[in-house]
Parts: C-alpha cells; structure tokens; sequence
C-alpha cells in the first residue's frame, strides 16, 4: 500500500510502496526506454506505441506513477533521444509511435539537437531514421535495403508488428544505394552530398 508521501511524489518502487523522486524516476524509465528501443530494433519494421513503451518501462524499472502517460513519456523519449545523439546512434525514438501511428511532438527534439529544421514530411524522416536504427541494431534489413518503412494506419498496433510501407510512391528508394545521412537519416543523393545538412 503506497502511502501518503508517495501519493504526492507521483511515483513508487513496486517492491516496498517507497516514493520515488520524478527526477529519479525519470533516469530508470529512460534507462529501461533505452533498454526496451534497442530490443525494437533488432527486428526489422518492428514498433512500439507511447502507451506500450509507458507500460514497459515501469514493469521493467519496478517504479510506477499514476500519472497520465501525456505528462511524462515525452520527458523520457528526449532522454532516450539526447542518448542516442551524444553516442553517434540512430534516434530509437522514431520506433515509438502514438495510437495514431504517427511519431509524438517529442520526435522534433531528434532534429533540433541535430540543428535540422521540422521538413515538411516528418514521418518519412522518421520513416529513414527507423531504418537506420534496424540497420544499426542488427535487424536483418532485406537485401536490397528495403524501403524506409512507414507505418501501416491499418491492423492492430501491437510491440513486434511489422510497420509496412503504405505511401510507396512517396517513400520509394532506389533500391540500388540506400545509402544515408549519418545526421539527418535522409537517404543521400548520388553525389553522396546530403542536401539538407
């Protein structure tokens, strides 16, 4: 049973009921976001939603919160984000949708520590970024490359579902090179000279 100073904290150990500093929590959740991005990543087209990742990250850090998930994921996946761009590494946040299947507001913090401006189509540059993260985790991307996959609007939403290209026409890469940005994840042009770093 939690008691009243953990009720006013927000969060809890799930062992004992001890309240746990937000800050605290906040360092274990993004930890285990880290944790859980990484494990997405490594299945191509694998995704999972904010409430999924909301949900695993608690169960994974024994620390709970009552607190609607809108108040504090976005913390976690600018953690996770700030992470992966100090390491040199894809934004594993791309692989965290909304119920909408669409990346969450949080996903522009990828672009603003890169200093790249909001494009106009921030899915497809989720869509590259997804990609590079299976690349760099070890999915076993096909052997044309694949096209950076969209996620689907259709069919249930669950972790391990395979997002699939809808917008073909839009998102379509010459299967010949996909080769792209190690700052930005657009794939690169033929002169090998990324146009919007």
């Amino acid at each position: 049973m939690r008691d009243a100073a953990t009720t006013i904290s927000g969060a809890w150990r799930v062992e004992d009921g001890t309240a746990v500093a937000f800050r605290d929590a906040a360092v274990a959740w993004a930890m285990a976001a880290h944790e859980v991005l990484t494990e997405t990543a490594t299945v191509y087209g694998y995704f999972v939603t904010v409430q999924e990742l909301a949900e695993r990250v608690q169960e994974m850090s024994g620390v709970r919160t009552d607190a609607p998930t809108r108040t504090w994921m976005d913390a976690i996946l600018r953690k996770v984000a700030r992470r992966c761009h100090n390491a040199g590494e894809p934004p594993l946040t791309a692989l965290c949708v909304k119920r909408n299947l669409k990346v969450s507001d949080s996903y522009k913090y990828v672009l603003e520590l890169a200093a790249l401006p909001v494009p106009a189509d921030i899915e497809t540059h989720a869509a590259y970024a997804r990609w590079a993260c299976y690349a760099a985790h070890g999915a076993d991307v096909p052997a044309d490359g694949g096209t950076p996959p969209l996620i689907s609007r259709g069919g249930s939403v669950k972790r391990g579902t395979p997002a699939t290209t809808t917008r073909t026409t839009a998102a379509k890469a010459d299967t010949g090179r996909n080769v792209v940005c190690a700052s930005c994840f657009i794939q690169l042009p033929a002169t090998g000279i990324c146009e919007h770093c």
